[in-house]
C-alpha cells in the first residue's frame, strides 16, 4: 500500500555517528606532582542504561557476570519524534545521475524531519572520573554541536545534522552495607534533529522538448477555441497572446476541442541538450530553435514526427 521496499540505514548512520563522538575519552591518574600515573580509555558501549549499572555490580551465584570495570560509558536512543517546524515541500524532489544508467536518473522527495532523543551515560566510581569525562565533552555543545552524515550516497545527499545537548544530571547508586560497590551516573540528554528519507525512484532522461504552436485555418469553423490570454485580462478585456505572420494571429491553448488540436503546426520551438551527447551526470547547456512554417505541419503526437 505503501510503496516498494526501501532501506537506507538513516536511522542506524545516525547511532553510529551519536557514538563515534565519544568514543575516543581518557581518563587520567596522576600523583601530587602532577604526573601521568595511569590512562585509561573509558570504553563506549550501546544500550540501556539499566544494563549498565547491572554489570557494574558484583556476581553472585543466581547471576554470574563478570563486573564491568569502569569508568565507562553507554548511550541509547530513547525515542523519536517529527518536528513540524522543519517540515519542507512535500512535492519537492531531489534529482541527481544514475551512476549505473546512462539513459536515466535518479529522483527523490523531500525528506520528512524526525527529532531523535538520545541519552548518554557516564559510570565511574569516584567523582573525579565523572567530572573529567564531563569537562571533554561540555565544551564542545554550546548548546549545540553540527556533524555531517552522508545520509544517501546514491543521491550525492549529505546532511548537517545539529545535536542538542538538552541536560547533564547526575545520580549515585550508593546502596546497602559498606562492601556495596559505589557508582556514580552522568546522565546527558542530546536531541538530534535528523531527516528521514523515501524511497529512491529512476526515471528515464528527458533529451528533447518540443512545443508545437498551431493556429486554425480560417474553414475550419466547426469547433470551439479557446486562445491563450495574458495575465493582463480581466472580466472586461480580454489581452490574447499574437504571433506576427503578416497579420496578428492568436494562439489555441492544450484545452481547446479536439478539431483545434488537429489543426496545422505553424510555429515550433525545441530544447535539446549542448551538446547532444551529453550525460545526466555531466555538465551541459541547452540549444534553442524555432522554426516558423508558412504552409503549416501535420504533427503526428503518438509517432513524433511531421506527416
Amino acid at each position: 500500500m505503501l510503496g516498494s521496499t526501501f532501506y537506507h540505514q538513516t536511522i542506524r548512520k545516525y547511532v553510529a555517528v551519536f557514538g563515534t563522538l565519544f568514543n575516543d575519552l581518557n581518563v587520567e591518574r596522576k600523583n601530587t606532582a602532577g604526573a601521568v600515573l595511569e590512562r585509561i580509555k573509558v570504553p563506549l558501549g550501546y544500550g540501556p542504561k539499566q544494563k549498565w549499572i547491572l554489570s557494574t555490580q558484583t556476581t553472585t551465584d543466581d547471576r554470574r557476570v563478570v563486573s564491568t570495570k569502569v569508568p565507562r560509558m553507554g548511550f541509547a536512543l530513547t525515542g523519536l519524534a517529527y518536528d513540524s517546524v522543519r517540515k519542507l515541500n512535500t512535492i519537492g524532489r531531489n534529482i541527481a545521475a544514475n551512476t549505473s544508467s546512462s539513459g536515466s536518473v535518479n529522483s527523490q522527495y523531500n525528506p520528512v524531519p524526525y527529532n531523535f532523543d538520545f541519552e548518554l551515560f557516564i559510570l565511574v566510581n569516584n567523582a573525579e572520573d565523572g567530572t573529567q569525562i564531563l569537562e571533554q565533552i561540555l565544551p564542545y555543545f554550546a548548546p549545540q554541536f553540527t556533524v555531517t552524515v552522508n545520509t544517501i550516497p546514491s543521491m550525492g545527499i549529505k546532511t548537517d545534522v545539529p545535536i542538542i545537548l538538552n541536560s547533564a544530571s547526575q545520580s549515585d547508586e550508593y546502596e546497602g552495607d559498606l562492601a556495596t560497590r559505589r557508582t556514580i551516573i552522568w546522565t546527558l540528554s542530546f536531541l538530534m534533529k535528523g531527516m528521514i528519507y523515501p524511497d529512491v525512484k529512476t526515471g528515464s532522461v528527458i533529451k528533447e522538448i518540443v512545443v508545437n504552436f498551431r493556429i486554425p485555418g480560417d474553414d475550419q469553423t466547426d469547433f470551439e477555441v479557446n486562445y491563450i490570454t495574458l495575465e493582463t485580462s480581466d472580466s472586461d478585456t480580454t489581452d490574447y497572446i499574437l504571433l506576427e505572420t503578416g497579420n496578428y494571429e492568436r494562439i489555441a491553448s492544450e484545452d481547446s476541442s479536439e478539431g483545434a488540436s488537429e489543426s496545422t503546426v505553424k510555429t515550433r520551438y525545441t530544447v535539446t541538450p549542448a551538446p547532444s551527447t551529453a550525460l545526466a551526470s555531466d555538465d551541459y547547456g541547452f540549444s534553442e530553435t524555432f522554426e516558423f512554417f508558412d504552409q503549416g505541419k501535420n504533427f503526428n503526437v503518438t509517432s513524433g514526427t511531421d506527416v
